[in-house]
Formats: structure tokens, C-alpha cells, sequence
């Protein structure tokens, strides 16, 4: 078996800017990066930014672009399971609280995004990919509901809303949860889905 072949000169030095541009635009917001910080941080030009993006909204745009992905990646698993709708909504729980806390940058730029009052042409696509798994989630509700797994009159979009509020708060309050003398599950996140959910979906389950 060959080894596969390093990434081109190229591509890697694409893959740092995303990355350098990632780092500075959850830390500091879209207006207070500047392009000459990422180039520094990746360790490129200027020129070799704007030679792979053609202007700072471009590249804001494709890191948001790979921001989203996760939550697109989520959906696509949990609509894959053989499970019924309280086991696909907890697997989408579970997926998401992980990568939350595993890649809180991307959590971050994607909060910033959604709540930011840029430059609406500037965050409009994530917005829009962000909808648009919204939306999913809530047809994977709706599909428990039809099959009289999920109370039907309770809308979707508002158990969404529950599930993903519950993870972002968790996954950003984490650090200080860790003083709270009555909180045992700050380190366990696995243990706070299992409890979150289950609180959620006994109110939610059909008769």
C-alpha cells in the first residue's frame, strides 16, 4: 500500500489561512480582523491570501462555509440511524454537544455569525446553511410526530430551539460550571446530554 502524498505547496498554505483566519475571526469578530494578522499567523504573504481569496469577505464567507459543515455532517448521521424519533433527536444532541466542545472555535464563529450585524451579504450563506439544517432538524422531529412517537402539538421548531440552546449554553459556560458546588456533570457532557434529553423528551413523548 502507497503512502498518500503530502498536500501540494498550495493547498497547504490554503489550509493555514483558513485555519489563521478561523483562530482570528472567533477571537476577535469580523471587523476587528485584519488580513495582514491572519497572513501572519499563517505564515504567508498577503499576496498568497488574496492569490486564494479574493477579498476578506471571501475568506470570512468559505471559514463560516466550513464552520457550518458539522451541523450539515450531524443531520445527515442521525437521518442515516435506524432509531425512532426520541433516538434520532438524542444521537443529534449527543453529535452536537461533542462537537461544540470539541471544536468550540468553529461553535464560536458560527454564534458570532448568527448574531452579528455585519454586513448582511457577508454572513447571509451561513445564515442561510444554518436555516437550512434548522430546518431539517425540525422534519426529523416532525417525521417522530407523524409516527406517534413525539407529542404532536408541540411544534418543532421550538424542541429544536430547546435542544440547541441547552448545548451552546452548556458547551460556553462549561469553565465557570466547574464552581458551582450543586453541578457534578461539568466534566461529564455525555452525562449532562443523558439527563438534558431525558427531561426533554419525557415531556415530549406521546401518551
Amino acid at each position: 500500500m502507497t503512502n498518500p502524498s503530502p498536500p501540494k505547496p498550495c493547498a497547504a498554505a490554503a489550509h493555514r489561512v483558513l485555519r489563521a483566519a478561523a483562530e482570528i475571526f472567533s477571537s476577535q469578530g469580523y471587523d476587528a480582523a485584519s488580513i495582514s494578522a491572519i497572513a501572519k499567523r499563517a505564515d504567508v504573504s498577503k499576496a498568497n491570501i488574496f492569490h486564494h481569496f479574493k477579498s476578506k469577505a471571501a475568506l470570512y464567507q468559505e471559514v463560516l462555509k466550513n464552520a457550518c459543515r458539522s451541523f450539515t455532517d450531524s443531520i445527515d448521521a442521525v437521518s442515516r440511524l435506524e432509531e425512532d424519533g426520541i433516538g434520532r433527536l438524542n444521537a443529534y444532541a449527543r453529535m452536537r454537544l461533542c462537537d461544540y466542545i470539541e471544536d468550540p472555535m468553529s461553535s464560536r464563529l458560527v454564534l458570532r455569525a448568527l448574531t452579528s450585524d455585519c454586513d448582511e451579504s457577508d454572513i447571509q450563506p451561513v445564515r442561510d446553511d444554518f436555516a437550512a439544517s434548522f430546518h431539517r432538524l425540525g422534519e426529523l422531529i416532525r417525521a417522530g410526530q407523524t409516527a406517534g412517537q413525539l407529542r404532536a402539538d408541540v411544534n418543532p421548531a421550538l424542541i429544536a430551539v430547546l435542544v440547541n440552546a441547552g448545548n451552546v449554553f452548556y458547551a460556553q459556560t462549561r469553565p465557570l460550571l466547574r464552581h458551582f458546588q450543586d453541578i457534578d456533570f461539568a466534566d461529564d457532557p455525555h452525562d449532562y446530554s443523558a439527563q438534558m434529553m431525558d427531561i426533554l423528551t419525557r415531556g415530549i413523548a406521546a401518551g
